[in-house]
């Protein structure tokens, strides 16, 4: 925060240049800063949408071509004629080459080479009674040892889609040719003879959908690590991961088809979308500067207004004697606020000796009322009453006591009497534990003289505990309380259980009795009254003390709680920090 001093050193001018750059200058350049990253961010999701739906309607097409393929093999896999003739044995060559003009060149040709989504279709058999030909082919050693017909005779899946050597055409696309390869094994007692259906999608087809957008971006399909096809040549292709990496905030991606698990990728174009933002820049830069010159020019009319009868005044304050108020401002006042100041100056000339003379009176005043407030408590404390005499008479009666045998009443008066001396000394105000549980512990004894076998109590404190500071009189109050309130109106034995722990940076004190207990209406009267400015009740003001006296020590660092059934007893906790 900028010190008032400081401020008040700084001309006029200065705070209103400094206004202007704050007030002015720095919104106005603040407010078209966040509307241009809106702006360009709107613009920015646009294009980035706009590939999004290409990508997606590219994802359809090809889906719907896929799905096609995938449709004509399924036809082709059911039709029973087909694996009569593929499992026929046929006597000569030319009565299978009758077939195949016949039958199989235009069944190959209909059912698949017709179609824009393949590239070609074969069948592959065992018959050796079949001759090799374009449409069907005979599976020989060379077809054996292929990597697609391994896979086929591998895969789990009737279905099989192989994915070829990737190529690089000549205008720079990237293209992988896909094969989807079908066991033709639906019919059982035509199954003498293998039969494989192999259709080659057409790259061209899918190239063209990837190019059908438009996009100046970059469109890949990939089927997990691998690259299949690319609208574009990319820079070392085989560096796919690396070249994703570095395109990673330009992504839009999609998915084809669960049987191929494809992934389209569309890299958007930066210049495109730089050249998408130019305009909108330019408007929001000429906008910002429009709004600078339009308010600086006005603010500048204002600031004349003023500023000339400010510096006046200032001039005229600066040029009174020490000590003389009474010279009048001359200048021009006008009808402002800034006349109204200056007609107020002249008003607080005539009135200021008076004013400073009565400050300086009531500062007095108020003076001889703290030292009169400071006088009265010094007065209260002489007036004390000594307790050395009262020290002194419980010493004797304990010596007596002792030279008549009755060493137990010896031991209760030494008990009460360190009691009393520790109640009335207020050296310090944080003790050790060990201090306040032998203060307890004297209590305890005291009333345990007192009520003999109706009375027991255990003292449970943890040996890391006993060198923790704690505000002096806090805890034994409560116990006192408990023996008090809680077991001095009840028929039973009564027990106290005190509990002192050391919870890493906390301290657990808890202090348990198996007295009347506490009615809900009085405990609920009891919590409400602890952080009450003044007592709603006459009684419990002991523990109300103390919770005041650790809210001034602690804040709100602790934890102050009771518990009570009526009949059974009650519980106070207290947790508070080992360190203030």
């Amino acid at each position: 925060m900028i010190r008032n001093n400081f401020l008040n050193d700084i001309k006029v001018k200065h705070k209103l240049i400094l206004v202007y750059l704050i007030c002015v200058v720095a919104p106005i350049i603040l407010i078209n800063m966040i509307f241009y990253n809106n702006t360009m961010e709107n613009v920015r999701l646009i294009y980035e949408n706009h590939y999004r739906l290409s990508t997606e309607r590219m994802a359809k097409l090809l889906e719907k071509d896929l799905n096609f393929v995938i449709a004509q093999a399924n036809k082709i896999y059911m039709d029973q004629q087909l694996y009569e003739l593929l499992d026929k044995e046929y006597e000569n060559p030319l009565a299978f080459v009758d077939v195949y003009n016949n039958y199989f060149i235009p069944y190959i040709y209909l059912n698949g080479e017709v179609y824009s989504q393949i590239s070609k279709m074969t069948i592959y058999t065992d018959n050796p009674t079949i001759l090799n030909s374009a449409a069907v082919q005979r599976i020989d050693n060379a077809v054996r040892s292929s990597a697609w017909y391994k896979g086929v005779l591998s895969s789990l899946d009737k279905r099989y889609i192989w994915y070829d050597e990737t190529e690089i055409k000549g205008d720079k696309s990237v293209i992988t040719p896909v094969s989807i390869i079908q066991i033709l094994n639906q019919y059982q007692g035509i199954d003498k003879y293998l039969k494989i259906l192999k259709i080659d999608l057409y790259s061209g087809n899918i190239l063209e959908i990837l190019r059908s957008e438009g996009l100046r971006g970059q469109v890949l399909i990939l089927k997990a690590d691998k690259l299949i096809f690319a609208s574009k040549n990319i820079e070392d292709y085989y560096k796919l991961n690396e070249y994703i990496s570095k395109n990673q905030n330009q992504l839009v991606e999609s998915w084809v088809d669960r049987h191929f698990d494809w992934q389209i990728i569309n890299i958007m174009d930066l210049q495109e979308l730089e050249q998408a933002l130019r305009e909108p820049r330019l408007r929001i830069i000429f906008l910002t500067l429009m709004s600078l010159f339009l308010s600086s020019f006005f603010i500048f009319l204002i600031y004349r207004s003023f500023y000339h009868r400010l510096n006046a005044l200032s001039e005229h304050v600066s040029t009174l004697d020490e000590g003389n108020f009474t010279k009048p401002f001359p200048g021009i006042q006008g009808k402002d606020e800034i006349g109204s100041l200056i007609r107020a100056y002249n008003r607080m000339v005539r009135k200021i000796k008076l004013l400073i003379t009565d400050v300086y009176e009531a500062k007095l005043e108020q003076a001889q009322i703290k030292l009169e407030k400071k006088q009265a408590e010094l007065s209260a404390l002489q007036n004390q009453i000594n307790p050395h005499y009262l020290f002194n008479t419980l010493e004797s009666i304990r010596m007596k006591s002792l030279e008549k045998g009755e060493t137990e009443t010896a031991e209760i008066i030494k008990y009460l009497a360190r009691s009393f001396r520790r109640i009335l000394s207020f050296q310090q105000d944080f003790i050790s534990v060990a201090d306040e549980v032998t203060s307890i512990k004297e209590f305890l004894e005291i009333q345990k003289y007192r009520f003999g076998s109706e009375f027991e109590y255990e003292l449970d404190v943890e040996e890391a505990a006993l060198m923790v500071q704690v505000p002096k009189l806090i805890i034994q109050p409560i116990v006192e309380n408990a023996c008090i309130h809680g077991l001095e109106k009840s028929e039973k034995q009564g027990k106290i259980y005190v509990r002192i722990k050391k919870d890493k940076q906390k301290l657990c004190c808890i202090i348990q009795d198996n007295g009347v207990g506490i009615k809900e209406e009085k405990l609920k009267l009891i919590l409400d009254n602890l952080n009450s400015e003044e007592s709603k009740s006459g009684k419990m003001i002991g523990i109300r003390n103390i919770y005041q006296r650790l809210r001034l020590y602690y804040g709100t660092n602790f934890d102050f709680s009771i518990d009570s059934i009526e009949g059974k007893g009650t519980t106070v906790k207290l947790l508070i920090p080992t360190e203030v």
